[in-house]
């Protein structure tokens, strides 16, 4: 066996940046230098997604912060002796809006704080029309997905565009009862995948960063310098510690975030949530008649439910007595009374009742929805139903009732929204925006100094390109897990070995011998 010694302080082709590492034998170097241009360029297809993901992320973890500041003239009052009643409110803005249907109430969440009122008044996402608790005053109306939350937050779930979609056969036709072939969101289909390859490059990246084999970087001391930006180098050097550093700082976090953001993908999250069922199903709910709405048909963008709790029916109220007399609902004062009882807990949301006609004629009474604002805390997923007549609890549906599976899912997912351990998440959370923001920086900055002139800068691809039998493996679980990505992993090994090579223009360009 030869050893291949490299310095890569100037040449970029070693462990840790500068320092000088022994590598055993030519597989050794061969899977390096392979693996470092995997990390090439799943970062080529991951940048653009971190960059969008940590400024988007940003706006969305300080969404308040945001909106008292530019809408604080329309989300804070003068607080009063007292307040006129829920209804009272919902009668003004319903005074106000002719054409429109009021469909929740928010009471407000504190003493300066006014009530918020959805109506439905004939477009797709509806009006936001806040309240003056004390004067009955409107204070003014927001569109829901308006401004640069909203903008934030389309960007960061599907790139603002849900209209386009692509039919593709979902594997998780093998376990549930859908069809083969289903529709999927294309804008929410690329993030999904880019964040696959973001993963790619985490992973990809520590391989490199590890301190290679010597007798300087085993023990301890190797384990200090994952840590450490030396002193004394210039240069691209210097550049590469920094963007090391970051990356292993934040890695933790990354995976989190990236791992619970697929809970809303298009493709893998209706996938994983039939398996989660499947595995770890939830303790069956006797559940009352209900109407034929469900959970999800109270969505509103800006005022969203749980990740996974959309397919949940809204019990029927009992029906009053007929006497002659019309039914008469509890006041809203006395159903925020109720929720009051029931834990929930400021800015929780009231749900209007819907009734309907069944088939028979008869009328189906709705019941009123109490449910905790989202995003929230774990323990904190609750949807309280109460009859619109009697005030009586007729179910409650918490995410503890959807399995292990789920709970540990929807631990990951609040934390990934900033609200799991509070302040510490959003701290968690903001440093990752920024370490992120820096990565993509210095991976840039690297990049320029180390490019060849008249190339794109990827590392020299091997001639036998060879990976140990554990990356293999661990490449063909991530494709068994996201097949979405398997299928964009393969099209790019095919590019690179059956096209750059072909064509000598792009050899040369790409870094091929």
């Amino acid at each position: 066996m030869t050893a291949l010694t490299y310095a890569h302080g100037d040449g970029g082709e070693g462990g840790q940046g500068g320092a000088t590492s022994t590598l055993t034998d030519a597989d050794g170097s061969r899977r390096w230098r392979s693996i470092w241009r995997i990390h090439f360029y799943a970062g080529m297809f991951s940048m653009p997604f971190i960059l969008l993901m940590a400024l988007t992320g940003l706006v969305i973890l300080y969404t308040q912060p945001i909106q008292d500041l530019t809408q604080g003239d329309i989300r804070t009052v003068e607080v009063g002796d007292t307040r006129i009643s829920l209804d009272e409110q919902v009668a003004i803005v319903e005074a106000a809006y002719p054409d429109a249907t009021a469909f929740d109430v928010m009471p407000p969440s504190d003493d300066d704080r006014p009530s918020r009122v959805f109506v439905d008044d004939g477009s797709v996402s509806g009006m936001h029309v806040f309240v003056n608790p004390y004067t009955g005053e409107i204070t003014g109306e927001v569109k829901p997905g308006s401004g640069i939350i909203g903008l934030s937050n389309r960007l960061h779930g599907f790139l603002n565009n849900e209209t386009v979609t692509i039919s593709l056969p979902s594997v998780g036709a093998l376990w549930d009862e859908g069809p083969v072939m289903r529709d999927y969101v294309l804008g929410d289909l690329v993030l999904e995948i880019l964040g696959v390859w973001t993963l790619v490059l985490v992973f990809s990246g520590l391989y490199l960063w590890w301190p290679r084999r010597s007798s300087q970087s085993t023990g301890s001391k190797g384990a200090r310098r994952l840590f450490t930006i030396r002193r004394g180098v210039t240069g691209r050097a210097r550049w590469r510690d920094l963007h090391g550093v970051a990356g292993v700082l934040m890695l933790v976090v990354m995976v989190i975030t990236i791992v619970s953001g697929m809970g809303w993908a298009t493709y893998w999250g209706p996938n994983f949530n039939a398996l989660a069922e499947e595995l770890t199903p939830g303790e069956p709910v006797d559940q009352p008649a209900s109407t034929s709405q469900v959970r999800g048909d109270l969505d509103r963008f800006g005022n969203q439910i749980p990740w996974a709790t959309g397919d949940f029916p809204i019990p029927a109220s009992y029906a009053p007595p007929t006497d002659g007399t019309a039914a008469a609902p509890l006041s809203l004062d006395a159903i925020a009374k109720i929720a009051e009882q029931e834990g929930m807990k400021p800015g929780y949301t009231i749900a209007f009742p819907s009734n309907e006609t069944d088939e028979a004629g008869n009328t189906v009474y709705g019941s009123f929805t109490l449910y905790n604002s989202w995003p929230r805390h774990t323990g904190d997923a609750r949807d309280v139903f109460v009859d619109q007549f009697t005030g009586e609890t007729l179910a409650e549906q918490s995410v503890y009732g959807y399995g292990a599976i789920y709970r540990g899912m929807d631990y990951l997912v609040s934390t990934h929204m900033g609200t799991q351990l509070g302040i510490v998440s959003r701290i968690f959370m903001t440093l990752l925006c920024v370490l992120s923001i820096w990565s993509v920086i210095s991976a840039f900055v690297m990049f320029w100094k180390r490019r060849r002139p008249g190339s794109t800068g990827l590392p020299r691809r091997p001639v036998d390109v060879r990976l140990s039998k554990r990356l293999t493996v661990m490449a063909a679980g991530m494709a068994l897990v996201f097949p979405q990505w398997g299928v964009t992993a393969l099209a790019v090994l095919a590019f690179d070995r059956f096209v750059i090579r072909k064509v000598r223009p792009l050899r040369v360009a790409f870094g091929q011998p």
